[in-house]
């Protein structure tokens, strides 16, 4: 498409600075000099290198409302209070209020794992940094240990309280002092190991890994019975209050050339390993287990969003309804010590449930509005564009001081991306296409057949632009003026399309598993069908060729792929734990980076090791771009951040928040509106609306113990003097 003339353009939106200093000093007082705080010392969280303030400790930022999947959840043994893993941190909350109590800050990978020592005391935490933290039931930090090394998957305190145990994708199982001094190492496992559960005699505890395998194994280490059975990595284990069984379940799927999968079982275990009930009724990876404190039922959750209660004799006792259909998936279970009620963690949300369905008189969720879609940056410019589920595309300057903003369509924005020349942006939504000039008018538009709209690419010259939805297998092909052709290329939904540098190539993947290339004659409107690669761990979520023309990058279930130009297979990047949903090369064409739904951020070579990885999100990570000069990226994810990232150091340099309106948290999808904030070092709003700060976020300041008090915004600066904006790093 050829950038329309200047006649045309409309006058550039003038941008307002939204800096401020929310208290002042006394007038003719001169104000205090914040310091960027020193790298080796500061917490990790919201804001990048928090400034040194006098007079407070170390402190950092939160946003308050959940930002994660909640995948880890229990209560304290005695039941008034319960602990949850959101992103990096650890939140306590009362059982009755639900109210936040309290903020364990320390781990810099997404927390996997909690459990309480059984007199309440301490509570173990266990992260993808590959450490376990301890805490003191008040906040106090404890010992950190080591020794893992790849992410910590579980840990579980034995019920006398002597020692607990962690698991980890290394494959081993190791056992610690409840000092934190470390023990013996197991390592029988032949696969990274995921779940683990103490028998409530303390004596023998089960594992499960990825090799479909229930190992059980005696407090001094020793072998015991190997459980077969399952299909699929084991993804929990469960003991009953009254130890006569063990409870596990699996995802019902095998990964490899020749994908298995079944619905997945619940299987009931004696203590010495022999067969019980197998109980079906799932139709996904089931995700927890837990059981009832008289250990007469057994609940199960499973990817298919449904909670299902079991006996132990194998029957069915009832399914689980719960009101929103939108937020049902749960992740994380745990039943209460007391009361016949369980908890659940879920996308954004904590309940309690019965059989009957939610109880309590209220529930903790992060209000709508929240997530991010897509992020690309100007090839030529200092302007970063970001895809809203509110129907809105922002405009950033690269440390997010200046923002734009796009009312752009009232359905959520799914994909954005600038021309090669920087002067024009498509924009796709639900059943639209957008093409804006960089002053925000919409130059044209058009509707899109099939449901969700999905990616677009330019041509190298910006005279034609492909947008493909999630039905029908079309492909859509416009030019400036109309849509001049639509052809069918998938018999599934496509997720991605890409043209080669130099136009003679058109490459589009789907939910049918495969690659297809074309070859394009002299525009892109006459085409001949190229290769057509199947590829065996299911859908292909993402493809981009490299500048250079030398590689095309794909995205799958599990992992990332190299493809020759013509079709041949270059290197398999594994690891994933879920799909690579975007890709972005980075401009010389020697790396790109993956942005996954396991919530990770890595820049790779091309040679398939990896080059970086950078700080994740705390959910499905739905964006990743380079800068210009390629030492930067820019990434978002649905647990509504937006970070610039130096990507030879991994430090964030720039973020903002998205959060939902104070006002329309509540309304209906296409009335549902989020605010941007952006902060400096000093924890001040550069950009968004600050009077929605004291719903959205809290100030945690370390204590002289190291335990973490709770602030509202106002709280927290008035105990800080003025800032002097220039001295808080962001002039550096």
């Amino acid at each position: 498409m050829h950038p329309l003339s200047s006649s045309r353009i409309m006058t550039t939106v003038l941008l307002t600075l939204l800096s401020f200093a929310i208290t002042s000093p006394a007038s003719g007082e001169p104000p205090q000099r914040w310091q960027p705080g020193d790298p080796a010392q500061v917490l990790p969280g919201l804001i990048p290198a928090p400034a040194e303030i006098p007079g407070i400790e170390r402190w950092q930022a939160m946003p308050l409302p959940i930002s994660s999947y909640v995948k880890s959840i229990k209560f304290s043994p005695n039941g008034k209070s319960f602990a949850l893993g959101d992103g990096r941190n650890v939140r306590i909350h009362d059982t009755n209020s639900m109210q936040l109590t309290g903020v364990l800050v320390g781990h810099s990978g997404n927390v996997t794992a909690l459990d309480w020592s059984p007199d309440g005391q301490w509570l173990a935490s266990a992260a993808t940094d590959n450490t376990i933290r301890l805490w003191q039931a008040d906040g106090v930090p404890g010992p950190v240990l080591k020794g893992h090394t790849d992410t910590v998957t579980g840990v579980a305190w034995q019920p006398q309280g002597a020692l607990f145990a962690s698991t980890s994708l290394d494959g081993t199982i190791r056992f610690w002092q409840s000092d934190g001094s470390p023990g013996q190492i197991i390592r029988g496992h032949e696969s990274p190991v995921r779940v683990l559960d103490w028998h409530p005699d303390g004596k023998q505890l089960a594992a499960g890994d990825e090799k479909q395998q229930v190992r059980i194994w005696t407090v001094d280490g020793q072998p015991g019975p190997v459980l077969n059975g399952h299909v699929g990595p084991i993804t929990a284990v469960r003991y009953s209050p009254d130890g006569k069984w063990l409870a596990s379940g699996s995802s019902g799927v095998v990964a490899g050339d020749a994908p298995q999968s079944v619905a997945p079982a619940v299987r009931l275990w004696s203590p010495d390993g022999k067969a019980g009930p197998v109980m079906q009724g799932h139709s996904r990876q089931i995700n927890a287990l837990a059981w009832s404190p008289d250990s007469r039922q057994l609940v199960s959750a499973a990817e298919d969003r449904s909670a299902l209660i079991w006996n132990v004799d194998g029957t069915r006792a009832g399914r689980v309804e719960e009101d929103d259909e939108t937020t049902n998936l749960i992740f994380a279970i745990d039943w209460h010590p007391v009361h016949n009620y369980f908890i659940v963690g879920g996308r954004f949300v904590v309940r309690y449930l019965t059989l009957n369905g939610q109880i309590g008189p209220s529930k903790l969720i992060r209000p709508r509005g929240s997530k991010l879609m897509f992020v690309d940056w100007n090839p030529l410019e200092d302007k970063i564009a970001v895809a809203g589920r509110d129907g809105t595309i922002d405009i950033w300057s690269s440390d997010f001081e200046v923002r734009q903003t796009i009312e752009a369509f009232r359905t959520p924005v799914t994909c954005v991306r600038w021309s090669p020349d920087g002067k024009q942006l498509a924009s796709m939504a639900y059943h639209a296409l957008k093409v804006w000039n960089t002053s925000g008018e919409n130059i044209f538009g058009f509707p899109l057949k099939g449901s969700v709209s999905r990616d677009l690419a330019w041509t190298a010259e910006g005279q034609h632009l492909a947008a493909v939805t999630s039905s029908g297998g079309q492909v859509f092909l416009f030019d400036e003026e109309e849509e001049i052709q639509n052809f069918t290329l998938h018999n599934a939904q496509i997720h991605g399309v890409s043209f080669s540098p130099d136009g003679t190539q058109l490459a589009t993947v789907g939910g049918d598993s495969h690659l297809r290339l074309h070859e394009l004659k002299d525009d892109a409107t006459r085409r001949t069908p190229g290769a057509v690669l199947e590829v065996p761990d299911g859908d292909v979520d993402a493809v981009q060729f490299s500048p250079d023309g030398k590689w095309i990058a794909t995205g799958h279930s599990t992992t990332a792929r190299l493809w020759h130009p013509d079709g041949t297979a270059g290197p398999v990047i594994p690891g994933f734990a879920a799909a690579v949903l975007r890709l972005d090369w980075r401009p010389d064409g020697r790396a790109f980076a993956t942005a996954s739904w396991d919530a990770s951020v890595k820049v790779w070579k091309t040679d398939g090791s990896l080059l970086h990885e950078l700080p994740p999100h705390s959910a499905p990570c739905w964006g990743v771009s380079f800068s210009p000069d390629g030492k930067k990226v820019v990434t978002c994810g649905w647990d509504g951040m937006l970070r610039v990232i130096d990507v030879e150091s991994g430090a964030v340099l720039a973020v903002a928040v998205y959060v939902a309106d104070t006002k329309t948290m509540e309304a209906p999808h296409d009335e549902r509106r989020q605010s941007p904030l952006s902060f400096n070092r000093a924890g001040q709003l550069l950009s968004g609306d600050k009077s929605i700060l004291e719903s959205r976020l809290v100030y945690l300041v370390q204590q002289p113990s190291g335990a973490m008090k709770i602030l509202k915004p106002s709280e927290f600066f008035s105990q800080a003097p003025g800032a002097d904006l220039k001295t808080t790093g962001n002039d550096e």
